[in-house]
């Protein structure tokens, strides 16, 4: 993902979307550890920034309703699908994530126009216009 669209995601989620390191609650001599997405920021393209969007403003909805705050670990594209990984989603929380995860076969990673699930040595999500990128 461009990195203006990463900061844009960052900024407007960084309960989310925290780089906060990880400490081990049971063992102080641990040092804090990155988690996965601070290290890697989003590992998809731009074409799912709206998606991505539209789930996280859901989520944070979610949260002032009560469930509990969710915090990527790791947000990328796997067999040509989005996968969003996070702490400890309520039953409707995680709904959420199985919704847009299952909503990104059907989206161009690069463009974000329809899309489908196609097989050219990778399995990618692509329009017609992005096919052989």
């Amino acid at each position: 993902m461009k990195p203006e669209l990463d900061a844009k995601l960052r900024s407007d989620y960084p309960l989310i979307f925290t780089v906060e390191p990880t400490v081990d609650p049971d063992d102080s001599d641990v040092p804090p550890v990155p988690s996965p997405f601070a290290m890697r920021g989003f590992e998809c393209g731009d074409g799912w920034y709206d998606l991505i969007d539209v789930l996280c403003l859901n989520l944070q909805h979610a949260t002032k309703n009560g469930a509990p705050q969710i915090v990527a670990s790791q947000v990328k594209e796997k067999f040509g699908g989005l996968r969003f990984y996070a702490n400890g989603p309520d039953g409707e929380q995680a709904a959420m994530i199985g919704l847009a995860e299952t909503m990104s076969k059907r989206l161009c990673e690069v463009c974000g126009n329809r899309g489908k699930v196609i097989r050219n040595g990778w399995i990618q999500t692509r329009c017609p216009q992005h096919e052989n990128d």
